[in-house]
């Protein structure tokens, strides 16, 4: 969710962009360039990470709201990163009955019980989803990212580690938060905040919560 951006601000000096990324990314460069699918099945990670993506200019907010969702949560369960997988969704769910909850992600995510399954879908349908839910909540993903793009409520945690010289914190209140989205984040530095804090994050984004023992 940086590259998308720092190809819009390349292409504001050109007459003509053209972008090529995975299958299926279309729609994030579909208002500013053409776009050309490519075959790799790996992505780069060596483009300039200490850029800023804060100018509002750069963005375009994605999606139409097309869904009353009240919760998209994402459960990550990526295995190289397997120590900060979120251990308690059963109690978030518990307290969320009564809502309409959905999870998003790939395959490789989880999915909950009593969740709507919103995972692997094409990525216009996706932004579709998160800019008409109330908040999606999960720990520092691109999701999030992508959700915040889509203008779209966060709850959202880390640990309080800098990184490319801020903090996680800052990163989704101020500097990748170009419509200003309400973000309530979790600092824990094992990636597990307790399910009292996470609810009651979520309880400021949505009405009427039953938070639950």
């Amino acid at each position: 969710m940086s590259w998308a951006p720092l190809c819009r601000k390349q292409a504001q000096d050109h007459s003509c962009s053209v972008a090529t990324s995975f299958p299926g990314m279309a729609p994030l460069y579909a208002d500013f360039a053409e776009f050309e699918a490519h075959d790799a099945t790996s992505r780069s990670l060596t483009y300039p990470k200490t850029y800023r993506v804060g100018d509002q200019g750069l963005f375009h907010k994605y999606g139409t709201q097309k869904n009353a969702v009240d919760v998209l949560i994402h459960v990550r369960q990526a295995r190289r990163k397997a120590n900060i997988n979120y251990l308690h969704w059963g109690t978030i769910m518990d307290a969320l009955r009564g809502f309409r909850v959905g999870v998003v992600g790939t395959a490789e995510d989880g999915l909950l019980k009593g969740a709507e399954d919103f995972r692997c879908l094409p990525l216009q349908e996706l932004m579709d989803i998160m800019a008409g839910a109330a908040v999606t909540v999960g720990c520092s993903s691109g999701v999030m990212h992508l959700a915040a793009a889509c203008g779209c409520n966060l709850v959202v945690w880390g640990d309080n580690r800098t990184y490319f010289s801020e903090t996680l914190e800052k990163r989704y209140k101020e500097t990748w938060n170009p419509f200003r989205v309400d973000v309530g984040y979790a600092s824990a530095d094992d990636w597990q905040p307790e399910p009292r804090r996470v609810l009651d994050l979520i309880g400021d984004q949505v009405t009427a919560l039953s938070k639950g023992p």
